[in-house]
């Protein structure tokens, strides 16, 4: 049964605008030091970095929650999967404690980039 579905959107030039802005500390408070790495391997690293966050503003949306007390944006980590476009989705922290309570048992992501948006859409399974 599906317990809850989120749909982001992100405009990757504003996203890289604030990354330059705020500096290195911007990126390293929403995405892991294994994901900023892989996004580093990326042509287009912004873009990359972007839809990890349109992930991430998906599965807090699918959730019901937002950022709550107790959450942590790198509660939530995405990591690449075998094919382009594929990825996965893995839950910590008070992200995970609230995901448990509603019982899901599985995530479904799918990702799409352009060259000025990133779009994520989650489904929350039990």
């Amino acid at each position: 049964m599906i317990l809850g579905a989120g749909v982001d959107l992100v405009d990757v030039e504003r996203f890289e605008r604030a990354a330059t802005r705020f500096g290195d500390g911007f990126c390293d408070r929403i995405l892991t030091p294994e994901e900023l790495a892989d996004c580093e391997e990326s042509a287009r690293p912004y873009e990359q970095q972007a839809a990890r966050f349109a992930v991430r503003e998906a599965v807090l949306k699918a959730i019901g929650t937002g950022l709550a007390a107790g959450m942590t944006w790198r509660d939530i980590r995405v990591h690449r999967g075998l094919a382009p476009g594929v990825f996965r989705v893995e839950l910590d922290g008070g992200v995970r404690r609230t995901a448990d309570a509603l019982g899901v048992r599985r995530i479904h992501v799918a990702v799409c980039t352009t060259r000025t948006l990133a779009a994520a859409s989650v489904v929350l399974e039990d």
